[in-house]
């Protein structure tokens, strides 16, 4: 199990690295909302992997 800083550091390099949003943008969210906007973005990045996997499927394409 993570701990708090490690989680809360991997959530801030997540929404800084798919969002482009600064440290300062990210922390000024409450945990709250920060928490629900990791959770879209992750349920996002998982539909578009499974659109491509499935399209790889359709063309044959092995990952």
């Amino acid at each position: 199990m993570l701990g708090q800083g490690s989680r809360l550091r991997q959530e801030i390099f997540y929404l800084a690295y798919h969002l482009h949003w600064g440290w300062g943008e990210i922390m000024s969210l409450d945990m709250g909302e920060r928490k629900a906007f990791v959770r879209m973005l992750a349920e996002r990045v998982e539909a578009e992997n499974q659109a491509l996997e499935s399209v790889r499927g359709r063309m044959g394409m092995a990952r």
